[in-house]
């Protein structure tokens, strides 16, 4: 196997586990928010303890953080896109909106990927690498129709879920961008450590004008289970996810590496099967078949 194959499969394999991993944090998410905690202060915990462990395996040097004499100030930009913009866009956005309008909207993320690569970088996509990115987004819509559509005609939240999208997309172009400059593991300690500060100084402001501000942060420490939650979200996610799907992005670009975002749906409806005893319907099980085979489209026909 040549060095470019090699490449090609290590791409493709950390973008498919990163988005499986992408896909059990929702159950573990809605447990937290069950249990009290505020999303601010919930992503306040999950990515200081994030940035802690990072620091710390850097300090070791399991992880390569080398930053001097590099442009730190390059990161600010992607470090307000996600997690920063993109989280505050998407949850008010699913607030205003009904769960099928947002899952919808959020599903075009890879179309925007797509459109975005062609007009930063220049880049020429097949026929059949087009036809999969849309495939998998039609399968995701499907996924997300499946359970009925109603419609909230909030133009507020419309405008906020596009916003989400846009950032998104953003975020993809800008982590080819930085690749040649930064490591996967120095662009997830950046965006975490800027999105540490911001969420940190969102929860202690929502904390003072509610009045519960040791609640807030006190609430993990005397709940076992939501401090577990919060310890796999920041291990799994913040540092492993993020660092797969960064790699990815670097070894097989935003529109392949964005394609595969449909197995977070995929991984999200078999979780909830498998060990939550949900019943799937024959509308999810259609647009999870169509997402395995347009991301598989997405990534075969590569010009």
């Amino acid at each position: 196997m040549n060095v470019t194959r090699k490449k090609n499969v290590a791409g493709m394999a950390a973008a498919f586990t990163g988005n499986i991993v992408f896909g059990f944090t929702f159950v573990f998410t809605k447990q937290i928010l069950n249990a009290g905690m505020s999303p601010y202060a919930l992503l306040s915990w999950r990515l200081i303890i994030a940035c802690t462990v990072m620091a710390a395996l850097g300090a070791c040097g399991v992880l390569h953080l080398r930053f001097k004499g590099k442009r730190l100030l390059r990161l600010l930009p992607l470090g307000l896109a996600e997690p920063c913009f993109y989280f505050i866009c998407e949850s008010y956005g699913i607030a205003k909106t009904t769960a099928s309008e947002s899952g919808t909207i959020i599903a075009v993320i890879p179309i925007a990927v797509l459109l975005l690569t062609r007009l930063v970088f220049k880049e020429r996509h097949s026929r059949g690498q087009i036809f999969g990115v849309l495939f998998s987004v039609i399968g995701i819509v499907c996924v997300v129709l499946a359970s009925g559509f109603s419609a909230s005609f909030s133009l507020c939240g419309y405008a906020l879920l596009f916003g989400a999208v846009i950032v998104a997309a953003f975020y993809n172009i800008g982590v080819r961008w930085l690749g040649n400059e930064f490591t996967s593991a120095e662009i997830t300690f950046g965006t975490n450590a800027l999105g540490m500060l911001f969420f940190t100084l969102l929860a202690v402001g929502e904390g003072l004008l509610k009045g519960n501000l040791a609640q807030i942060f006190w609430l993990p420490l005397h709940n076992p289970q939501v401090l577990i939650n919060v310890v796999l979200l920041a291990l799994g996610a913040s540092i492993g996810a993020f660092m797969l799907i960064i790699y990815a992005i670097g070894s097989i670009g935003p529109t392949r590496s964005s394609s595969f975002a449909g197995i977070t749906t995929t991984t999200t409806i078999l979780f909830g099967l498998i060990i939550l005893g949900e019943r799937m319907l024959p509308g999810q099980l259609l647009g999870a078949a169509m997402i395995i085979v347009g991301v598989w489209c997405a990534n075969y026909f590569v010009r």
